[in-house]
């Protein structure tokens, strides 16, 4: 419920994951610009008034509750398979391929991926990502958080240490290793902790309807 509702109800989702960058321009009109290392996934989340009131005041309920002080678990396109299509994975490998994916190590702005435990018919694969692809390693205890965005195509090939670019340098996470080759969450599965910036009150409308007064605002929390 909560957030993954308001997810799974979007009327739009806007994803931003763009660098803070701020520039200056002299009286000489020289502009200078400054750029924050790293980035976090910002989501403007719309929500038409078609929720129904009594069905959903558990909902109303957790969002209460979460406010603009608890974090949440989510994903985009996972729970609803109507939002497939915007983390939906793009390169050759069946669900059960990309299972056997493993993440040996990562560093500064790359993950590596073997891909020397993958069975089954290869023949004719190009692709083991393209760019724009999610993908997040699991860590030795399956829980980490950060997902990222492959930068470039990464060809198939079989390997036990493929370079695959993110689009942000690889964050740690306490007690979370990425060294010892644990899974990797890829497409629809990658998951998202975020806090909402902006909660939208609500009122209920003609009839049996919910209507924010506003769009949802989420922020990816980092630890």
């Amino acid at each position: 419920m909560s957030l993954q509702t308001i997810i799974d109800s979007a009327s739009f989702i806007t994803i931003n994951k763009r660098k803070g960058i701020g520039q200056t321009i002299s009286r000489s009109g020289h502009i200078k610009t400054s750029v924050q290392q790293g980035s976090l996934y910002r989501f403007t989340v719309g929500v038409d008034a078609g929720l129904k009131y009594s069905t959903n005041r558990d909902l109303l309920e957790d969002i209460d509750t979460l406010d603009r002080n608890v974090e949440a678990n989510v994903d985009i396109g996972e729970t609803n398979t109507g939002l497939s299509y915007l983390t939906a994975y793009q390169g050759d490998l069946s669900g059960a391929q990309l299972d056997q994916l493993v993440v040996p190590n990562a560093s500064g702005g790359n993950i590596y991926v073997s891909t020397s435990s993958v069975t089954g018919n290869v023949v004719g694969y190009t692709n083991l990502f393209k760019k724009g692809d999610y993908i997040q390693p699991l860590g030795n205890t399956s829980t980490y958080r950060y997902p990222y965005q492959v930068t470039s195509d990464v060809a198939w090939s079989v390997s036990s240490n493929i370079t695959v670019p993110v689009h942000r340098p690889v964050l740690e996470q306490d007690g979370v290793t990425l060294s010892a080759s644990h899974g990797l969450r890829v497409g629809n599965e990658v998951r998202f902790h975020v806090k909402a910036l902006v909660m939208p009150t609500y009122t209920v409308v003609p009839y049996d309807r919910i209507s924010f007064d506003s769009d949802f605002e989420l922020i990816e929390v980092l630890t």
